[in-house]
């Protein structure tokens, strides 16, 4: 199967900021609810999945702000008029039968990576919806990363293109150069290229940290001993956990044909009218059925038309 994982917190993000200022005739903010709906419809249109599922981060703790309080903490709180959508766009989710995945005390990076280790060892193929850097650690033989951004496909091959090391080793170039978006502290003053020639010189990073007088460049040198308790930290933070203990019946991402009465109540109470028409009805399609797709293609297929049947 080609399965496709989607950071559904990315989704959410991207679909707010891309449309401003849409509200139904009571003044409710729909634009994130319709943006991510469309954006999920474009992926099961563009690439055909076989099978798809989407994980969300929760509100409790991980792991990772036990460590460092400050992780993610640069983060701006989630504006009201967005935090009113979500349950709305899990309702949407639901309808369409998407499996959801959420679990308190891990990320839904943590979950994605699992999944697509555990979907990939099982011989499909997998890929990873999101345009986050950090990801590109789980890139392997079976798993891809798919920017929808981008429209762009990026393998080990890119990821070596991109950080100069292969993806299991992105955490290492990361926890030197820290990354601001996370609030990961790094070594300040080091940036990835020079994570990269201090790699290649001692080897790996656990090389450097045992071995830091090893580093020829004085400069260098004195930065990685007097950051060490950061770097050291920042290792633990950019590694994604591919082990997360997530109860996964692969099987059962398979698309499947959506709750159509659910989703035709729901664009209604939003007035989506472009998305209702998309739904099949006795009124709106000669099919007279809501049983009307059999698998994953005539699903996309048929988002594609509309009721052009």
């Amino acid at each position: 199967m080609n399965i496709y994982l989607v950071d559904g917190n990315s989704y959410i993000y991207r679909a707010f900021h891309a449309i401003k200022g849409l509200t139904n005739s009571k003044g409710f903010p729909t634009n994130a609810i319709y943006g991510f709906t469309n954006m999920l419809m474009k992926i099961v249109r563009d690439k055909k999945p076989d099978a798809l599922c989407i994980a969300f981060d929760t509100s409790a703790p991980t792991e990772r702000h036990i460590i460092y309080e400050a992780y993610k903490a640069q983060r701006p709180k989630m504006p009201d008029d967005l935090s009113v959508q979500i349950p709305y766009i899990k309702e949407i989710v639901k309808a369409f039968k998407f499996p959801v995945f959420e679990m308190p005390g891990y990320e839904a990076d943590d979950i994605i990576c699992t999944l697509a280790k555990k979907a990939a060892d099982l011989g499909h193929t997998v890929y990873i919806v999101s345009g986050d850097k950090d990801m590109m650690q789980a890139v392997g033989e079976r798993i891809f990363i798919f920017d929808p951004m981008k429209d762009a496909v990026i393998d080990r091959t890119g990821v070596v293109e991109r950080f100069g090391v292969e993806p299991e080793r992105v955490p290492e170039v990361m926890a030197i150069a820290g990354d601001s978006i996370d609030n990961i502290p790094g070594v300040k003053g080091l940036g990835e290229k020079r994570a990269k020639e201090l790699l290649d010189e001692a080897g790996s990073l656990d090389a450097l940290i045992e071995h830091p007088e090893n580093i020829t460049n004085e400069r260098y040198r004195q930065m990685i001993i007097e950051n060490m308790e950061d770097l050291k930290m920042s290792k633990v933070l950019a590694t994604i956990d591919m082990n997360v203990p997530v109860d996964a019946d692969i099987r059962s991402f398979s698309i499947k044909e959506p709750e159509w009465p659910a989703l035709l109540e729901i664009f209604a109470r939003f007035e989506f009218r472009s998305l209702i028409k998309l739904v099949p009805s006795s009124r709106t399609c000669s099919a007279g059925s809501f049983s009307i797709i059999k698998n994953a293609t005539e699903l996309s297929d048929f988002l594609h038309r509309g009721c052009a049947r």
